[in-house]
């Protein structure tokens, strides 16, 4: 194969993140090539419906942060273009998917989706039609930011997708093998402020799974160690273990994003915090 690595870079991306793209590839000896949007605008647009967000917080609506970055699919299409690259291979690990995020707007979970996110017009429109009755409860969402929010799902969810391939349908994700090969073999870097090497290039990850465990009492992180319960790769009693240091407050990365963002701290901690918790703790 004569490879090259696609990065799309909508204002997310960590130094962190940056930095270990860079490494890996240097020791592979392949292409890494750089999409980078406005990324200013692309800002502003996550400052915006944060703010919105903030005025009536609903965990159903957390996913429009990270909405922008969907734009990923249809730059992928440009870069395979024009370097004449057919063959998309992909690291998704099949154990990310995470159904509670549009379950918070009333979406049941479709146990036989083959793909980590939701496909085709039927799904779209239930989904869709479920965030705009959010959105009327904060007018705030409704701003420049819309059409790129919907441009961006219908690259991910509707284009057609051709020659796209899961490396982990074929072969089995073990996660001490992996992380020890990006440690040990590419001399991975690690996040000052977890103990997990997943998604710490990503500058939105620490402050939605804040809201998510401090509200509803679960993350991210839950979902995945229990699906890799079920899978048999791990015990109840090491996932437990796991996900209790795997959900402490990632502050620098959390005032990362609220810096890159432009807003203040303290300001928006202070509300978060507030939120009404979704479950009652028993002493």
């Amino acid at each position: 194969m004569n490879p090259v690595t696609y990065t799309y870079d909508w204002g997310m991306v960590t130094d962190l993140g940056r930095r270990n793209i860079s490494r890996m590839c240097a020791a592979l000896g392949v292409e890494n090539i750089i999409v980078a949007d406005d990324i200013a605008k692309k800002r502003r647009n996550i400052a915006t419906n944060l703010k919105a967000w903030l005025k009536n917080p609903h965990l159903g609506m957390i996913s429009i942060l990270t909405a922008g970055d969907k734009h990923f699919f249809r730059h992928v299409e440009t870069v395979k273009q024009q370097t004449g690259v057919n063959l998309n291979l992909w690291g998704v690990n099949p154990l990310e998917v995470t159904h509670f995020k549009a379950g918070f707007l009333g979406v049941p979970p479709a146990f036989d989706e083959k793909r980590v996110y939701m496909h085709g017009w039927h799904k779209q429109i239930e989904y869709q039609s479920l965030r705009f009755k959010a959105m009327l409860k904060s007018p705030g969402y409704f701003n420049s930011s819309l059409w790129d929010t919907l441009s961006g799902e219908y690259y991910r969810s509707f284009t057609e997708k051709k020659d796209y391939y899961h490396i982990f349908d074929y072969w089995r994700w073990d996660e001490k093998a992996i992380d020890d090969t990006l440690v040990n073999d590419y001399g991975w870097e690690l996040a000052v402020d977890t103990s997990t090497t997943w998604r710490i290039g990503d500058g939105t990850a620490g402050f939605y799974n804040y809201i998510y465990y401090l509200v509803a009492g679960f993350s991210e992180h839950d979902t995945f160690r229990s699906n890799q319960v079920r899978e048999g790769e791990i015990t109840r009693e090491r996932a437990l273990d796991l996900v209790r240091e795997e959900n402490r407050p990632r502050y620098q990365n959390i005032r990362w994003y609220l810096d890159a963002l432009g807003l203040n701290f303290n300001e928006v901690i202070s509300i978060v915090n507030s939120i009404p918790r979704l479950y009652k703790e028993h002493a």
